[in-house]
């Protein structure tokens, strides 16, 4: 038996499965030991490290309040949208940089795409020249490189905080020091990629510490972009696509600059959030009102966040359980006093006025008219618009380069650069180190380079303006043009007047004139640089005839700015068409608008109150913006290449935020401070002599033979100025001698205009200029020239104030607020400010007056004529210089026995009052039409054709 064992072992020993079962048995051996360790030994240990667990609150977005007009019409609201997102979880955690970098860019390849727009935030951008510039200075770039070295501002050194935005750039892409964020993108990547992926990692590394919240990467993102995500989850770790709401809003030129638009909150503005709030519920990405009644009812609108709690694992970091807290609360909804079918109306109804305006006075040659020598008779050259079309980005030269350029396109563009060697060889001939060639001998063409060139020099501050003495008599030849700009230069060189550590000069010696020669080629530089630049080479070549009128009209065909049209093309092309009668007739068709060409005029104002309430129905500024291209995320195109560069300034709210001489509308608080402080009677005559000579210079009255004799309610009635000019100089204690107390007789006249109003801001609840009353020359001031300067708002409440027979109010834009459940929670009142005291019968005298303006012998009077309602008004004509028309104002009331509403009208550069009182008239043929009847639908060309300074 002993035997049979001995043999079993020795074949056991022999076999080949005696491996097999060590292995096996080892394994088992491993394994029993390891489950004692976890179930026995060491089971305190590890249910101790299991259960490490956090808990975090995480905030719930509430729902944004929507904003109605007075009848209940929406006008902003919220729409669902898609964010993709990224959340750091336990796998995305695990990646080396080079699969954090990859997986982005597989992210950036599905967005690019569909078409969708990175929204992190990050402040490093490429310049023309493809090198890396900050986008922010001073404490905003200090905070910036304090979170890329991931320490705090005042520990920053010297060396880092002195790096340029291309050394950053390096160290954030390649450093691997053991305090940099590694980013570590390779050089595979294209320029714009790198940026991309850059900016990116730079969100997940400020993020790192606050894993749980979610970084935005792209809003309101498509469908299409949204199912791409989803089908490529597996290769994109912490990828999430989350529902948000977008603002939205309707019809949004009319209501634009009342409504404003929200943004989102950045990391700077947190910052400034919570220094005013230590305790702010906001969180970036968050939105916020940014401008106009978003802003200012951000309160209202806004909502309350919800609350929950997550349950954090500390080993995986996932997110184990979530409990709600509270619920989000909706925002109020806000309703306006504005009527949203009467504000569109207005808008539609000033482009039109204004558009007839600009038709009538285009000439179709190089002359305007009297421009230089008066205001009255300027006219718009043809050549003019055409460059506007240009200036203006209504055809975009930078796509003269594109691959699919027209033949056209490329043709012009090789104009362009032939243009630009010459313009830069001349310039280069006036600024060479001996020229004496001064701003008087060069012809306006070439004059305005070289201005441009040194407007660069001195934003870029290379010119060190504040250190310039203006008291220094080579100065004072340079600023009146007796010696050239390369001796002033050289001579401001001298006085150390120029910023030399701008040309890298560095250590090394050199003379003035070698000084002078880097100043003069990085002057060239910037000029090559600046967006104006190539504008005003193609403005040179159309005002020289070298690009023709109908190359820029075919052009407006190549670049898809009009609707194709294949007769007028080809009529155009053969010269069968002139290109004055196609561009005429695109601007009747309102197919090129005013606003978009900014040339004058091109704007306007019109403000319409309750004057019984004080409550605006009506605020219109033209031209106007879609705010839905500000809202939420910027477009960045629509602000760079067309909100920034219009000259036409669409983004100015000019009802509240651009003040002018009132001109004669002025004239009927005049009047009442002529009357209240007694130095004229309602029968007081005063003969027009036209000149008024007892002061010296003399001004003379706008009609050149004078109006006879008059008393008030007549002189208001004809504007005279002679008359105003008596009460002017009676109000400032004026003797036969030509003595007149300026001081004495603006203080008296300054009391009315403050009863009126016209001391402070309208009231309405946006950002708005304070009013200017004038401290100057009080014979001038009484006809509202001098320095008087006004909104259309402003004049709006003081003539809401006369409509109404002296209650001053506070004008509002609001109406009401409710909340969530539709509870009112404000039932707002506009607030009287004052109310004005003054005798009954100097109210009759400015109303009759005011009356005869639209009833009686004046200019303006026909216009009125058919209207079913009386209306009483003021016109305004008031003058900026010899280059400039003339602004256009017209202030009125109507029914003028019973009076409902008031309408202020401001056209700058407008010629004459009665194009405004033109559009203030077909405001009222609409709004006491039967069934508010359309006025709009077509440009409607001037009434009159007298441009007098009334």
């Amino acid at each position: 038996m002993l035997d049979t064992i001995k043999e079993y072992i020795k074949h056991f020993f022999e076999s080949r499965l005696l491996p097999v079962a060590v292995v096996f048995v080892l394994l088992f051996c491993i394994l029993v030991n390891r489950m004692f360790e976890l179930q026995i030994a060491q089971t305190d240990s590890y249910v101790s490290q299991a259960a490490k667990r956090s808990r975090e609150n995480r905030k719930i977005k509430a729902s944004r309040g929507n904003i109605y007009d007075c009848n209940g019409k929406l006008l902003a609201y919220n729409k669902l949208s898609y964010n993709i997102t990224f959340t750091s979880n336990n796998v995305s955690s695990d990646l080396t940089s080079e699969q954090k970098n990859e997986m982005i860019y597989h992210l950036l390849k599905i967005m690019k795409k569909h078409g969708e727009k990175l929204a992190v935030e990050f402040y490093i951008e490429y310049d023309d020249n493809g090198v890396p510039q900050f986008t922010i200075q001073d404490n905003a770039l200090l905070r910036f490189k304090a979170e890329v070295f991931g320490t705090k501002v005042e520990a920053l050194t010297q060396e880092k905080r002195d790096m340029s935005a291309e050394e950053v750039f390096e160290y954030l892409r390649s450093s691997d020091g053991s305090n940099s964020p590694k980013f570590l993108i390779d050089d595979k990547y294209d320029k714009e990629t790198t940026l991309q992926i850059m900016a990116v990692r730079y969100a997940m590394f400020i993020y790192r510490f606050k894993q749980s919240e979610s970084i935005v990467l792209a809003q309101d993102v498509s469908d299409s972009t949204v199912a791409a995500v989803k089908e490529n989850n597996n290769e994109l770790p912490g990828i999430n696509i989350e529902e948000d709401s977008t603002r939205v809003y309707k019809m949004s030129k009319y209501f634009a600059h009342i409504l404003g638009y929200t943004g989102t909150v950045s990391a700077e503005k947190l910052e400034e959030l919570q220094e005013e709030n230590p305790s702010t519920t906001y969180a970036v990405a968050d939105q916020i009102g940014v401008s106009g009644l978003e802003s200012t009812y951000e309160d209202y609108l806004r909502g309350t966040k919800g609350s929950e709690k997550l349950t954090i694992n500390d080993v995986t970091g996932r997110i184990e359980k979530v409990e709600r807290e509270s619920d989000p609360v909706a925002g109020n909804d806000v309703y306006l006093s504005i009527d949203s079918e009467l504000q569109m109306e207005c808008y539609k109804l000033l482009e039109e006025h204004i558009a007839g305006v600009l038709i009538a006075n285009i000439n179709n040659s190089d002359s305007a008219g009297s421009k230089g020598h008066s205001a009255s008779k300027i006219k718009v050259p043809i050549y003019d618009v055409y460059s506007a079309l240009i200036e203006n980005n209504i055809i975009n030269s930078s796509r003269f380069t594109d691959k699919d350029a027209s033949a056209l396109e490329k043709n012009t563009y090789q104009k362009y650069q032939d243009k630009s060697k010459v313009i830069k060889k001349r310039m280069r001939e006036i600024l060479a180190v001996d020229s004496k060639i001064t701003e008087k001998q060069l012809p306006d063409s070439i004059a305005e380079f070289i201005d441009c060139f040194y407007d660069l020099l001195k934003q870029d501050s290379v010119i060190l303006i504040n250190d310039v003495d203006s008291a220094d008599a080579t100065f004072k030849k340079f600023a009146a043009k007796k010696i050239s700009l390369s001796q002033f230069l050289q001579y401001a060189i001298s006085k150390s007047w120029v910023d030399l550590g701008k040309l890298d000069i560095g250590e090394q010696y050199f003379s003035t004139q070698e000084i002078y020669k880097k100043l003069v080629k990085y002057g060239l530089e910037l000029l090559e640089d600046d967006p104006k630049y190539p504008k005003m080479i193609y403005s040179y070549l159309v005002h020289q005839h070298e690009l023709s009128g109908r190359d820029c009209c075919l052009l407006l065909f190549d670049q898809g700015d009009i609707k194709y049209n294949a007769d007028e093309y080809e009529r155009l092309k053969r010269g069968l068409l002139s290109p004055y009668s196609f561009i005429i007739k695109k601007i009747r068709n309102l197919e090129i608008t005013p606003g978009d060409l900014g040339l004058e005029p091109c704007s306007g104002s019109l403000v319409i109150t309750d004057v019984n309430t004080g409550k605006v129905k009506a605020m219109v500024s033209y031209p106007s913006y879609d705010n839905n291209k500000m809202a939420n995320q910027v477009d960045s195109d629509y602000f760079y290449n067309y909100l920034t560069q219009a000259s036409s300034s669409p983004l100015l709210n000019r009802p509240v935020q651009q003040k002018l001489a009132p001109g004669s509308t002025f004239k009927v608080i005049s009047s009442v401070a002529g009357l209240e402080e007694d130095v004229i009677t309602p029968s007081t005559n005063i003969y027009d002599r036209v000149k008024f000579d007892l002061i010296n210079p003399s001004p003379r009255c706008w009609k050149s033979t004078g109006h006879g004799t008059l008393h008030v309610s007549t002189a208001i009635e004809a504007s005279c100025n002679f008359f105003f000019y008596n009460i002017g100089f009676k109000l400032g204690g004026g003797k036969s001698n030509g003595y007149v107390n300026d001081t004495r007789g603006l203080a008296r006249l300054e009391k009315y205009a403050d009863m009126f109003g016209l001391t402070d801001r309208s009231g309405v609840e946006i950002p708005e200029t304070e009013p200017q009353f004038s401290k100057t020359d009080i014979v001038r001031a009484a006809i509202g020239q001098a320095t008087h300067a006004y909104s259309p708002a402003q004049i709006a409440r003081y003539v809401t104030t006369v409509a109404n027979n002296g209650t001053c109010y506070d004008l509002t834009l609001i109406d009401k607020v409710k909340d969530v459940k539709g509870k009112v929670i404000l039932d707002n009142k506009a607030k009287v400010r004052n109310k004005v005291k003054v005798r009954k019968s100097t109210w009759d005298n400015i109303h009759d007056g005011m009356y005869r303006v639209v009833n009686g012998n004046t200019s303006t009077a026909p216009m009125f004529a058919g209207l079913n309602k009386k209306v009483a008004g003021k016109t305004g004509t008031a003058q900026l210089n010899e280059y400039h028309a003339n602004h256009a104002w017209f202030m009125s009331y109507a029914p003028y026995n019973n009076p409902e509403i008031s309408v202020t009208c401001l056209i700058p550069n407008g010629y004459a009052s009665s194009n405004a009182a033109q559009t203030v008239r077909d405001v009222y043929k609409y709004y006491f039409s039967k069934g508010k009847k359309k006025v709009s639908g077509k440009v409607k060309m001037p009434e009159s054709s007298t441009n007098v300074m009334d």
